[in-house]
C-alpha cells in the first residue's frame, strides 16, 4: 500500500524542524456581539480587537448566530494592525444570519481557507467582520470563532 509524505513528513525526513504553525497549541479568537447594540448598516463592521500574530496558520471559522433579518449576511475578513485590509472575506463571504444555527464555516467560501487551502498570515492580524446583504438586526447574538495555531 502506498504512502504519502506530507509536507511536514518531508521535513521531518530531511532532518529540517517543522514550523511552530503546523505543530503546536490551537488558540482561538472569539468575538461576539455586544448584549445591546443599534442595528448595523450594509457595510458597517465589527472589531474583535484581538491580534493573531504574524506565522500563524488559520485552522477553522465556526459562526453561530440568532435569528437575523432576512438577507442579512456577514463577511469575515483579516485586516492588519494599521486597518489596511489583507483580505475582507478570506475567511467567509456572504455567510447568512437569518436562521438561528451554529456552523463550522471551514470549509465555507473565505478565499484564503475555502477547498483546503492553507494560510499562514503574514503580518498581525486582526479578525473582523463586515454586514452585508441587509442590516444586521439591533441586538441580535452573533459568536464568531476563529482558530489558528501561533508562531
Amino acid at each position: 500500500m502506498a504512502e504519502l509524505n506530507s509536507a511536514q513528513a518531508a521535513l521531518v525526513a530531511a532532518g529540517s524542524k517543522i514550523k511552530h504553525c503546523d505543530h503546536g497549541k490551537a488558540e482561538f479568537v472569539v468575538i461576539t456581539t455586544p448584549a445591546t447594540f443599534a442595528e448595523l448598516a450594509i457595510d458597517d463592521t465589527i472589531a474583535s480587537g484581538q491580534i493573531i500574530p504574524k506565522g500563524s496558520r488559520i485552522l477553522s471559522v465556526w459562526k453561530g448566530h440568532g435569528t437575523g433579518t432576512a438577507s442579512s449576511t456577514l463577511d469575515i475578513g483579516l485586516r492588519k494592525r494599521d486597518g489596511t485590509v489583507v483580505d475582507a472575506d478570506g475567511l467567509s463571504a456572504l455567510t447568512t444570519l437569518t436562521t438561528a444555527t451554529t456552523i463550522d464555516l471551514s470549509v465555507g467560501t473565505g478565499a484564503l481557507v475555502a477547498a483546503g487551502k492553507d494560510y499562514v498570515t503574514a503580518d498581525d492580524v486582526e479578525v473582523y467582520c463586515t454586514v452585508k446583504g441587509a442590516v444586521l438586526a439591533a441586538n441580535q447574538d452573533v459568536r464568531i470563532t476563529v482558530e489558528y495555531v501561533g508562531p
